[in-house]
């Protein structure tokens, strides 16, 4: 069985385009997984609904600007590419490309499930536990 290329992955509809306003988001599930989906001024974003330190539900954070902070111990992540922004998540999370289907007038993310990450130290040890 090969793997699907990005180009080849296709989009999934996840509902109409002004389905949030503005400054809102909303966890939606896709193939079983969780992700969060952020409208900004400039557009919809896509990321997993996982915080890269201790796996806590970036959705049910805060969004300021182009971030959104885990409720559980305040890391950061940037809602445009999924870097971790501070501490204590030092692993950027998964994040998707999202569109606008003119067809349809829906937002549509290209879902590819993310590959376990290995564990990296900070202190530049590398670790694979999978």
């Amino acid at each position: 069985m090969s793997e699907q290329t990005e180009s080849e992955t296709p989009f999934t509809p996840v509902g109409p385009a002004n389905m949030l306003k503005p400054g809102e988001s909303a966890i939606i599930e896709i193939e079983d997984d969780s992700i969060v989906l952020v409208h900004l001024h400039d557009g919809y974003y896509a990321l997993e609904n996982r915080c890269s330190h201790d796996n806590g539900p970036l959705g049910q954070g805060r969004l300021v600007g182009f971030e959104i902070d885990c409720p559980r111990h305040g890391a950061k992540f940037d809602v445009r590419d999924g870097a971790a922004k501070s501490l204590p998540a030092f692993r950027p999370v998964a994040s998707f490309p999202v569109r606008y289907n003119e067809d349809t007038d829906e937002i549509e993310i290209q879902y590819k499930k993310p590959e376990p990450q290995a564990f990296e130290d900070p202190r530049g040890f590398n670790f694979n536990f999978t």
